[in-house]
């Protein structure tokens, strides 16, 4: 094994304690409480759909208002655009070909160390609440105490699944977390109870340093939300540019659901920051606010994530951390969800364990020293039939089998390059500065043969330095271990 898990735990409470964040009396120095976490995760929402992206149709005040209180990043990247892969790599800093979750349904190897368990070794309290899928194919499934909380020290929810209006998950014993419905007036809605739940955590550890990791199911299918936000009607959808004739009305009609539980949201949001506000801790409080993934809804002629199109690639970030991020700022750096981990633990005085190989992006949006230079972003996914986008590629079929289209995406400032199935094989170029829509593919036009080789050669950079087999495919996360590889990981 590459590292002792137990000897970097120990160093890191260690480093925590001697990197104390200070704040200045006079001329001495007084120890400062360590900022608390509320990271907000939801489920297959694109950045273009806020009030501040450039949807034109869905209203998100509360997230608005969050983004003019701190920083608002455009050009932030799913590392892997599918649930399981994705949130593996917000939790370790790793790209899925690293840490072996490349699809659904795995269970994140016991070796990889997850952020959660940073913060609980610098003494936060550490809670988890909603959809997990990080622990192999249970529905909805239990996530029993131990490793496979991966730093957690309580837990309120389960493992997948999309059930939004009746009760679903269980409580940190195993027990049904619908006991904890206090609403019994109005219909069951899962994100109100699991916004409750975050309000309790936080309430009952404000003296303390916490950090509450909440993670909604919306707007993942099935796009019903509750009575009060389903508001459309699919004359009033605006659709992007990109939305070919032939899907239009089905692109409406979805749109008209995925926007409501969007506004849904919002609303939830909006009852967390009042929360902090209310309660003094928004001051010391570091807010993140996220997606696991995109929505192409017919953009492209495709549908729901797993594609490098932005509406599946490119997901919302705000963040805002009073006296430390900007305030009204919009950002163009390029952010990684690998590069989160870094990120957030730097911002709260941590040290990244060196497995991990995202960016600490703090400078760039920040007064804290030099800005990063970051000029391209590396992102991977693979589509098949059975799980699909709903483009024409995963319809196609191998007797037998799911044809399993594996794609290598390189972004930089301006454009963006995709390989297809093949290591020589370009499938898309765009001018992303251009052609914010992506609907001319340059990839064949002589005047682009420079930029092609300019990308290709950045593209097998990240490849060649990330260790990554592709045009093979990466190993598994189901064959990275086995019992006795975990035990000796937990020490």
């Amino acid at each position: 094994m590459p590292f002792n898990r137990r000897q970097f735990l120990q160093t890191t409470t260690a480093a925590a304690a001697a990197s104390t964040l200070t704040t200045s009396i006079g001329d001495a120095a007084a120890p400062a409480k360590p900022p608390n976490v509320l990271f907000v995760l939801t489920d297959q929402w694109r950045a273009s759909a806020m009030g501040i992206g450039s949807d034109e149709v869905v209203r998100t005040p509360n997230i608005d208002k969050l983004a003019r209180q701190g920083t608002q990043f455009t050009r932030a990247y799913a590392a892997n655009p599918v649930c399981t892969p994705n949130r593996s790599c917000i939790l370790t800093g790793r790209h899925s070909h690293q840490h072996g979750m490349i699809g659904n349904d795995l269970c994140l190897p016991p070796v990889e160390i997850c952020w959660p368990e940073l913060f609980q070794t610098a003494g936060y309290k550490t809670h988890y609440v909603g959809k997990w899928h990080i622990d192999g194919v249970d529905k909805p499934g239990f996530v029993p105490p131990g490793w496979r909380r991966r730093g957690f020290g309580s837990f309120e929810g389960f493992n997948r699944g999309h059930i939004y209006h009746r009760h679903w998950g269980f409580d940190n014993e195993g027990g049904a977390l619908e006991k904890k419905w206090k609403c019994e007036d109005r219909p069951y809605y899962e994100p109100t109870l699991q916004t409750d739940l975050a309000i309790d955590f936080m309430e009952h550890n404000k003296t303390n340093p916490f950090c509450c990791y909440l993670s909604w199911g919306p707007p993942h299918t099935p796009f019903n939300p509750p009575g009060n936000y389903d508001l459309y009607s699919p004359d009033q959808i605006k659709l992007r540019s990109n939305v070919p004739a032939e899907h239009r009305a089905a692109a409406r009609k979805q749109l008209t659901g995925y926007y409501g539980l969007c506004e849904s949201l919002d609303h939830e949001l909006g009852r967390l920051t009042q929360y902090l506000d209310k309660s003094g801790l928004t001051q010391n409080t570091l807010v993140i606010f996220t997606s696991d993934h995109g929505e192409l809804c017919g953009s492209h002629g495709k549908y729901r994530k797993g594609e490098p199109e932005d509406e599946s690639l490119n997901v919302p970030l705000v963040m805002r951390m009073p006296g430390t991020i900007n305030p009204s700022k919009v950002n163009s750096v390029l952010f990684n969800s690998v590069d989160l981990m870094p990120t957030m633990t730097s911002l709260c005085g941590l040290e990244d364990p060196t497995t991990c190989t995202g960016q600490n992006l703090v400078g760039a949006f920040t007064d804290s020293g030099k800005s990063p230079t970051v000029d391209s972003t590396y992102c991977q996914g693979k589509v098949n039939a059975s799980q699909g986008s709903g483009g024409a590629a995963a319809k196609k079929k191998k007797k037998g089998q799911a044809v399993v289209n594996t794609w290598r995406t390189v972004v930089t400032q301006q454009y963006k390059l995709t390989l297809r199935g093949d290591r020589d094989k370009v499938e898309h170029i765009f001018d992303l500065k251009n052609d914010p829509f992506e609907t001319e593919n340059l990839a064949t036009q002589p005047s682009t043969v420079k930029i092609r080789r300019e990308l290709l050669t950045e593209l097998y950079d990240w490849a060649k330095r990330t260790k990554d087999p592709f045009p093979k495919q990466p190993k598994s996360a189901a064959k990275m271990y086995s019992d006795e590889q975990a035990k000796a990981a937990r020490g």
